[in-house]
Order: structure tokens, then sequence, then C-alpha cells
């Protein structure tokens, strides 16, 4: 036996485009991942502030540098009018259906959020939620090429 028959082999390619559902859904779990250390850290009593990569114009230059940057994280959960805490999905600035007219969820206790946050992770990882993200609005508009006319 070679060591090669303990691989399992597969004919996917990297070069195989993602559909749209399976993008969207990629999105979301990253954004579900910012979320769920968020939540950690609010627990934890610190702030969290996610690191983002960025190109800028070097001053007086035409070079670019890649810096990282720390922004806040703008939190997916509020406290409603009876003092509970809920939680809403977002896509880009939108907030998504998690259910057929239901747009948030009740978590009760902020030490239950991280819990909560890691089961909507695992069920958009399963599929889930992605009848919702089919017919979810938000698509990212295709850039112009350069010198090209509206």
């Amino acid at each position: 036996m070679t060591l090669l028959d303990k691989l399992t082999f597969s004919s996917a390619s990297p070069r195989e485009k993602l559909s749209p559902v399976a993008r969207k859904r990629l999105k979301l779990l990253e954004q579900l991942d910012i979320q769920i250390t968020a939540a950690d850290c609010e627990l934890d009593g610190s702030d969290y502030l996610h690191s983002v990569r960025k190109w800028v114009r070097v001053e007086g230059s035409t070079e670019k540098q890649l810096i990282t940057k720390p922004v806040h994280v703008k939190r997916w959960w509020w406290t409603n009018e009876q003092g509970q805490l809920m939680v809403s999905l977002r896509q880009g600035n939108r907030v998504m259906e998690v259910a057929p007219g239901k747009v948030s969820i009740e978590v009760g206790d902020i030490t239950a959020l991280p819990e909560v946050l890691k089961t909507l992770r695992e069920a958009i990882a399963a599929g889930e939620l992605d009848e919702q993200l089919k017919v979810s609005p938000f698509v990212r508009p295709i850039p112009k090429a350069k010198g090209a006319k509206a």
C-alpha cells in the first residue's frame, strides 16, 4: 500500500466559480465569526477592534502601501423595549429575514449570546438559510471598466 492510497481524491478545482448563494453564505459566515468574537469580548468586558488590511497611497508618491487598520465592529444585537436582548442577521447594511416574516431572534441574557450566534453559524453552514440568501436583494454591483461610457 502506497502513501497516496491513504488520501481521498476529488475532481474539485479552485478555479470553479462559486454560486451566488455559496458566495453570500461564505461572506455571512465571515461576518458572523466577527460577531461571535465581539460577543465573547463583550462578556469579558473588553472592547473588540477588528483588523482590516487596506491599501493607502504614500504621500508625495504614486506608490501604495498595505496597512492594517483597527475598526470598530457594528453589533448585530440590541436591547428591545422590554429589556430583552435581540439579535438579527445582516447582509451588508440590510437586515435579513431569519424565518418568514421574522427578522430578529430573542436571546434573553447576554451570557447566551455567543451560543445563539454559534447556533446561527452552524445553521448557515449547513445551508438552512439558503432560501433566504437566494431572495436576498443584496448584490454587489459589477464595477465598470475604466474609460467605459455609461
